[in-house]
C-alpha cells in the first residue's frame, strides 16, 4: 500500500502523524497490497501534490484528508471518498455524505499513543512550524511560564508534552485537533498572515465549533519581515490573510474564495520554504550586518509578543462536545473497517 502524505523536509507534527498512526490502525495485510493507495492526514486533496503520486492501476482511498493549497485532484471520480476533513471539502467534491472530521481524531483508537498525565497548572504553547522557525516564540513562552512545544519535534515528543496540558494555545491546526481529541481545551492563534482559514473552518465546522483566532504580532524582526513579504504576496494573488479572516468566516464565502484562488489548475501548490542559497563573502558580510541590525529590535518584538500571548491565554477556550466528538470518531472507525474490507478484497 502506498501511504500518501506530505513529508516535510524537516519535520511537521500534523504530517508526521501519518507514519505513526496508520501502522497501529491497519493490519499488515493492508500494507502488503500493491494496488492500494491511502490518502491520509493533511490538506493534500489537491492536484499539484497528488498528480505524480498515484498510479492509474491503484485503487485510491481517502480517509480524513482535506482540500487546500491547490485545485482539487483531477480524475478523482473513481476514488473511494470514505471520509474527508469537513463539510467545506465535501462541498467542493459535491459529496456531502463524506464529511466526517480530520483523520487525526483516530488517535482516540490508539490508547498507547495517548497517555494522559495532566498537570494542574500546565499551559502548552505550540506555534506553526513557520513561526517556530522565524520567531522567538520559545523565549516568549518561557517568559510566561508556558511549556513550549515545537511542531518540528517528533510525534512522540509532541504527544507527551500535550498529555501534560490543562490548556493548549496553538497556531498549528493539528495541535488543536489533537488537543481536542485528547479532550484538552484549546485556544487558536493566528501569527502567520498567510494562514489558510479554509482548512481551519473545514475542521471546526465538522465538530460544530467556532473558529475565532486571536491575532498575534511578530516576535522577532526576521518574522516581521517575513510577514510583510507574505502580506504583499497575498495582496497580489488574492490569498486570504489575517486582515480578511473575519470576513471569510462564512462557509459560502470561503468556498467562493477557494474556487477563485485555485481556478487556475496550473497554479503551484504551497511548499515548504526553501533554504537560502549560499552567498559570496561580501554578500554574507552584508547579510550578517543587516541581521545584527535587525536583531537589535528583537527585544521590542518579543516584549509585544509576550503581552499579546498573555492576553490570548485569558480568552475563553474551545472544546467540542463529547457526544459530537464520539460520533465523529465512530464514523471514522466505521469507515476504517470498510477500508480494511475493501482494500483486502
Amino acid at each position: 500500500m502506498d501511504l500518501i502524505y506530505y513529508r516535510h523536509p524537516v519535520r511537521n507534527f500534523g504530517d508526521d502523524l501519518n507514519a505513526v498512526l496508520w501502522p497501529r490502525l491497519l493490519p499488515p495485510a493492508v500494507f502488503e497490497r500493491e494496488d492500494v493507495a491511502l490518502i491520509g492526514i493533511g490538506s493534500i486533496l489537491n492536484s499539484n501534490f497528488l498528480s505524480s503520486k498515484i498510479s492509474s492501476s491503484q485503487r485510491v482511498f481517502v480517509m480524513g484528508s482535506g482540500a487546500g493549497y491547490g485545485p482539487l485532484p483531477k480524475d478523482w471520480s473513481k476514488w473511494h471518498m470514505l471520509a474527508v476533513r469537513g463539510p467545506l471539502t465535501a462541498a467542493l467534491l459535491e459529496k456531502p455524505e463524506a464529511a466526517v472530521t480530520d483523520g487525526a481524531a483516530l488517535l482516540s483508537l490508539v490508547p498507547d499513543l495517548i497517555r494522559m498525565a495532566p498537570k494542574p497548572d500546565r499551559i502548552v504553547f505550540m506555534p506553526h512550524y513557520n513561526s517556530a522557525e522565524r520567531g522567538q516564540w520559545e523565549r516568549v513562552a518561557s517568559e510566561l511560564g508556558f511549556l513550549y512545544v515545537d511542531p518540528r519535534w517528533t510525534v512522540e515528543q509532541v504527544l507527551e508534552a500535550l498529555s501534560q496540558a490543562k490548556l493548549v494555545i496553538t497556531e498549528a491546526m493539528h495541535g488543536a485537533i489533537v488537543a481536542d481529541t485528547m479532550r484538552i481545551p484549546w485556544i487558536p492563534l493566528l501569527i502567520e498572515p498567510d494562514a489558510l482559514p479554509f482548512k481551519w473552518r473545514d475542521w471546526t465546522l465538522s465538530l460544530e465549533m467556532d473558529y475565532k483566532p486571536t491575532l498575534m504580532p511578530a516576535s522577532s524582526s526576521r518574522e516581521k519581515l517575513y510577514h510583510m513579504r507574505q502580506l504583499v504576496k497575498a495582496k497580489q494573488s488574492g490569498l486570504a490573510n489575517s486582515a480578511r479572516l473575519n470576513s471569510l468566516s462564512d462557509p459560502s464565502e470561503l468556498l467562493a474564495d477557494f474556487r477563485r484562488r485555485y481556478a487556475d489548475s496550473s497554479a503551484p501548490a504551497k511548499t515548504a520554504t526553501k533554504p537560502e542559497q549560499s552567498k559570496g563573502a561580501k554578500g554574507q558580510e552584508h547579510g550578517s550586518l543587516l541581521h545584527k541590525a535587525a536583531s537589535l529590535a528583537d527585544g521590542v518584538f518579543t516584549s509585544q509578543a509576550v503581552r499579546a500571548l498573555r492576553r490570548a491565554a485569558q480568552q475563553a477556550p474551545v472544546l467540542s462536545k463529547d457526544e459530537v466528538q464520539r460520533s465523529k470518531v465512530q464514523r471514522l472507525a466505521d469507515e476504517l473497517g470498510r477500508f480494511n474490507r475493501m482494500a483486502t478484497e
